[in-house]
């Protein structure tokens, strides 16, 4: 019995010996300033994240054009690296974390601290744990290979191209077309201006007083709006914030304040200059003061898009346009890059034709 024992051990310890060999087996060398080697291993472990988030087993193609990006990849990064192209850790931090806030819907970028409390409260595990799970990595990992590279990327690109991009922009024919094939999008809703105070509770037992002795001298005359104004621009001296706030009627604004659609629909019929009663949001306690009303409106081109600025309809449409067209053009300038880059003297591929899709499967 403990002969056949020994001899199964024996027979599994050979097969993951294989497996380790097979996976760590070149596929390509990239050679373009360094010599970087494309295992089997690199492109299984983007193929396996690809498959968790698509739900399926890709197909051999679809390996192979991932096989294909990881040499792409290389070949750009090691042509930056050469140009002495660098990214530092606090940009790679501050891209993580407006990444994974857009991905998430957030309003605003949030912190980790934040993020950690955020994930904790909706799915009771901690954000490491959430990347872990969404990624197959760690949040170190994700900065490190997916990050950082992608920064490097952008910026080689960018400066490679950077006169002929700015030469990239929107013509006055193509935002007035764009404008009359969207024309019904832009309308501006009813809104209002506030003046808005706000006394963060978090760690903060004393913060309900604070908000009462602050309202209380707003209404008796010990302090005005534009005080209240100037101090609060410093919250961390003054112990509260304030800012002039424009509020739309709709659902996302709500959500932004902290409260109800239902309490949002009331302060509009709230009347002017006069303070409200006291807020109470999970991160804070507020009140405000409404300062302007403005009516629903359907915008011209010359109209501003928002009351409280100067930016009009034709100059939104215009950087949207231009942003879409700078984007097109570093697309394809990327692309061209990477075509003069991925030639046999930059690139001995190990693998090719039906050697590569049997070594891509697994």
């Amino acid at each position: 019995m403990k002969k056949i024992l020994f001899v199964t051990l024996l027979s599994l310890v050979g097969i993951f010996g294989a497996m380790a060999q097979n996976l760590m087996q070149t596929l390509a060398v990239v050679k373009y300033s360094d010599s970087e080697a494309v295992t089997v291993k690199e492109v299984k472990d983007i193929v396996d994240t690809q498959e968790k988030e698509a739900k399926r087993k890709l197909t051999p193609q679809e390996r192979e054009q991932i096989f294909e990006s990881v040499i792409n990849q290389k070949l750009v990064l090691q042509a930056a690296k050469k140009a002495g192209v660098t990214v530092s850790a606090t940009e790679v931090d501050q891209a993580f974390f407006q990444n994974i806030s857009q991905q998430l819907g957030l309003p605003r970028v949030y912190s980790e601290k934040e993020l950690n409390d955020l994930v904790m409260q909706q799915k009771k595990i901690s954000f490491t744990q959430f990347v872990k799970e969404e990624t197959g990595m760690s949040i170190d990992e994700v900065k490190n290979t997916i990050v950082k590279p992608s920064l490097l990327l952008q910026r080689y690109i960018l400066m490679k191209n950077q006169e002929e991009l700015q030469k990239v922009m929107a013509t006055d024919k193509e935002i007035r077309d764009y404008y009359e094939l969207n024309k019904v999008q832009f309308t501006r809703p009813d809104s209002l201006k506030m003046f808005l105070v706000a006394v963060p509770r978090e760690n903060n037992p004393n913060a309900k007083a604070k908000i009462e002795g602050l309202l209380n001298d707003l209404k008796s005359g010990k302090t005005s709006v534009e005080k209240l104004r100037v101090e609060g621009a410093d919250m961390q001296k003054a112990g509260y914030g304030s800012a002039d706030v424009v509020v739309m009627k709709i659902q996302q604004h709500a959500a932004q304040l902290g409260i109800t659609y239902e309490r949002l629909l009331a302060m509009f019929g709230e009347a002017l200059n006069k303070p409200s009663e006291i807020l109470e949001t999970p991160q804070s306690y507020q009140f405000y003061e409404i300062l302007e009303k403005y009516p629903f409106k359907a915008l011209e081109l010359s109209d501003v898009v928002r009351p409280d600025t100067t930016q009009t309809v034709y100059e939104t449409v215009r950087a949207l346009i231009t942003q879409q067209k700078q984007y097109q053009f570093l697309e394809q300038a990327r692309q061209d890059m990477i075509k003069s880059l991925n030639v046999p003297e930059n690139v001995q591929r190990k693998k090719t034709g039906d050697d590569l899709i049997k070594a891509l499967s697994w």
